[in-house]
């Protein structure tokens, strides 16, 4: 008896779970429903394109600290908030792909966004991307002639939810291209749609985040960068706890961000790596291995090296004349084992990676090791001292600007603030120094704005290039010079 009942039980219990599962699928069917199946396929996925910004969707979660550094650029942020689930604001570029069975071509006919349910607003923080950047996957994506397909351009509010987009597909082949969905006034799921000519007949086959709904927010109502980090030439980072705004100065705002050479890579790590490992299939397009070796060493603890522009960008008063800049490079750490560090680089076939950094529109030239500056203002910070050693300089400043009188430009819209910039070229040799800058500007009206500019918190870090070095372990790595990168 008590078997019987123990059966009957466990009976009971599997058809419980059975119908629970068949309401279950019922339910998401209801409410992320799949187009019939076909022998098409597609895939998508988000793209790191200006403007990012997205919100965690949970409060009390930060961003990984090592995440957030300059030198890295933006790339590891978005994979770690995407792998998050983030909900981009505003704005989001999704690349996608279509595969055609092995049997016969397929051509997409045209494509449009589906609006799913409400979602409620993300309330972690907010996480984005300042200065000039870009998704290097873009590259991948069909060209016409030279120019590159440019994304369809949807929106989930009142306007263009759909277009018609031509895109063959040839047998056992595939094809892709971009999608920017915006919003400014709903939290929801969404995903694609893709009207494809399969034999002869038309079949719809959706695009979604690996089986989820992309996700989409209205745009944040405070911007997490300021006009200075706008204008950078590099990416940067970004990351604010939810609601906390990011403030200016006397209207003014200042940035500062260390770049590596234009075509040249180096690094510099207390442990061995192997960077070529992480360079990935991506290489062959000629520019991404580079970059990715420079990204390997420094998400590995390394620090950048060699000869690096220091990139500072003021913004203020739009058509503002007769502002002063004071601004300074102060050294805070300094450590001399260089030599015997793990050292890498990596240039295209052809170039130097060691070669000094020749800029003829760049007249600031910073020397940690000696602590000299020059530059148009009074040349050699220090006079020679045959006695003197990197240790000596922490705590000290080198010039970058002084007393220096400069202009605002027009700002890119009427009542957006203007734009100044200095560059120098910062060039450690024997030592890895750490430093911040101290800036001081001074309006027209006789208003002053004191900034102390550094790596998100931390002093910016620096290694030598290998010209003066006698390095223990030196990696060079080079890359094809070819490919669209180059051209």
């Amino acid at each position: 008896m008590t078997r019987a009942r123990s059966a009957a039980a466990v009976t009971a219990a599997v058809l419980v779970l059975a119908l629970c599962s068949a309401l279950t699928v019922t339910v998401l069917r209801a409410r992320f429903p799949v187009p019939p199946a076909s022998g098409v396929r597609a895939t998508g996925a988000a793209l790191l394109q200006a403007p990012w910004t997205a919100t965690l969707p949970e409060p009390g979660r930060k961003p990984p600290a090592e995440l957030m550094r300059d030198a890295l650029g933006c790339t590891p942020l978005f994979q770690w908030a995407t792998a998050s689930r983030a909900v981009p604001r505003g704005q989001v570029t999704v690349a996608y792909a279509v595969g055609a069975p092995a049997s016969h071509a397929v051509v997409v006919r045209g494509i449009r966004v589906v609006k799913g349910p409400r979602l409620t607003v993300p309330r972690g923080d907010d996480v984005g991307c300042a200065g000039s950047y870009g998704d290097e996957r873009v590259r991948v994506l069909p060209e016409v002639g030279d120019k590159r397909v440019s994304p369809v351009r949807l929106s989930l509010d009142a306007g263009a939810t759909g277009e018609r987009a031509v895109l063959p597909v040839r047998a056992g082949g595939s094809a892709g291209g971009m999608v920017s969905v915006t919003t400014s006034s709903c939290t929801c799921a969404w995903w694609l749609e893709l009207d494809v000519e399969e034999d002869g007949k038309r079949v719809t086959v959706r695009v979604d985040d690996g089986g989820r709904p992309f996700t989409l927010a209205p745009s944040v109502t405070t911007p997490l960068a300021t006009p200075a980090d706008e204008a950078l030439e590099g990416p940067r980072p970004l990351s604010r706890a939810f609601g906390d705004p990011r403030p200016t100065r006397a209207g003014v705002s200042v940035a500062a961000l260390l770049l590596p050479k234009e075509q040249s890579w180096e690094a510099e790590s207390d442990t061995p790596q192997d960077p070529a490992s992480a360079v990935g299939a991506e290489a062959a397009l000629s520019g991404v291995g580079c970059r990715r070796m420079y990204a390997s060493v420094l998400k590995g603890g390394g620090v950048p090296a060699g000869d690096h522009r220091l990139q500072l960008e003021i913004s203020g008063p739009a058509r503002t004349e007769g502002a002063v800049l004071d601004a300074r490079v102060r050294l805070e750490s300094v450590r001399g084992d260089a030599g015997e560090r793990h050292r890498y680089s990596c240039a295209p076939a052809g170039v130097d990676a060691h070669e000094p950094y020749e800029r003829p529109d760049i007249n600031r030239n910073l020397y940690p090791d000696t602590l000299h500056a020059l530059g148009p203002f009074p040349s050699g910070s220090l006079k020679y001292d045959p006695d003197w050693t990197p240790e000596r300089g922490v705590g000290k400043s080198m010039p970058l600007a002084v007393d220096e009188e400069f202009a605002f430009s027009e700002g890119a819209a009427e009542g957006s603030p203007g734009a100044a910039g200095i560059t120098a070229v910062i060039g450690p040799e024997q030592a890895t120094f750490g430093f911040t800058v101290e800036v001081t500007v001074i309006l027209p009206t006789g208003e002053h704005a004191e900034f102390t500019l550094s790596d998100h918190g931390k002093p910016f870090l620096l290694g030598p290039g290998t010209t003066k070095l006698s390095a223990s372990h030196q990696v060079d790595l080079h890359e094809a010079r070819d490919g669209p990168y180059w051209r």
